[in-house]
């Protein structure tokens, strides 16, 4: 059987990779710092900042996807942020050079892109210049950077996934809805979004294919995240905005994911009021958890 490493299981992301690759039939090791139950199989607790244990965990799999990192920088020093993502990222692509691991997805980020309400045009793509405003979007860029030396160096294939705000499977309540019901919350994201499952499918789909290279990806839904048409939405809130690639009818999305689209025949399949009727049939309190 096909045996794949996810970073970052036990995440907000980290389940829905879990299952859409066990689904699939892979056999599937996750890792996480975070501690592994006595009746739990097929986990490990590792500190990715340790590079011997990723070489151990990695040995024997045909592929890894890597989410295992901090999601921002606001909760710790840069120092740290830093650390975790670059040396845990690193340690991740000499594991892999060193074991001939063939197939690799890493999670990147929009933050790459710094302020998304400076974009010089939209939709948001690949091609869109990137202004790191924190050590966090330029710490993602670097790993980029460094993966696709990996991939002329060692021929690994690469897939570096940048999705839009992640909507965790069971977190729309406490999440996601606020950014639903005010448009000006969610103008920093460019009321953009995607649902966990849809990056999961993204990262399955690259890692089943035969495309060699290194990749960047946009995700995201095709919808914005609001009941509002997309240009009266930009027209509102983000007129500067002046340069306009391609037709922006209804609500359409603002994060052009053509390029997923068309060399992965990925679709997102989860929409946020889709999510909203989820919750309601789960009966999800609508407000957050306490801590």
């Amino acid at each position: 059987m096909r045996r794949v490493v996810v970073t970052g299981a036990k995440g907000g992301t980290g389940p829905s990779i879990v299952n859409a690759f066990r689904d699939a039939g892979w056999d599937v090791l996750g890792v996480d710092l975070k501690p592994c139950a006595l009746w739990e199989t097929g986990y490990r607790q590792v500190d990715l900042r340790d590079g011997a244990s990723v070489y151990e965990i990695c040995a024997g799999a045909q592929a890894i996807v890597h989410f295992g990192s901090l999601p921002t920088d606001s909760w710790t020093s840069w120092q740290t942020a830093y650390e975790n993502l670059a040396l845990g990222g690193f340690h991740v692509l000499q594991a892999a050079s060193r074991l001939g691991i063939g197939r690799m997805v890493l999670a990147s980020s929009p933050e790459i892109y710094g302020d998304l309400t400076g974009v010089p045009y939209l939709p948001l793509d690949e091609h869109s210049p990137p202004r790191p405003a924190s050590i966090y979007g330029a710490a993602k860029q670097n790993l980029e950077m460094l993966a696709a030396h990996y991939t002329r160096w060692y021929g690994i294939a690469i897939a570096a996934l940048r999705p839009q705000r992640i909507v965790y499977e069971r977190s729309y309540e406490w999440r996601f809805r606020k950014f639903t019901v005010d448009p000006l919350a969610a103008v920093d994201a460019l009321w953009s979004y995607v649902d966990a499952r849809d990056v999961a499918s993204a990262c399955l789909a690259w890692i089943e294919s035969d495309l060699p290279g290194c990749e960047s990806f946009g995700v995201a839904a095709d919808d914005v995240c609001v009941d509002l048409p997309t240009e009266r939405l930009l027209a509102e809130y983000l007129p500067q905005v002046t340069e306009l690639r391609s037709a922006l009818s209804g609500r359409t999305g603002l994060v052009d994911c053509g390029k997923l689209k068309s060399l992965l025949d990925w679709r997102p399949r989860h929409h946020w009021q889709q999510m909203a009727q989820e919750s309601e049939r789960a009966g999800f309190p609508r407000e957050a958890p306490a801590r």
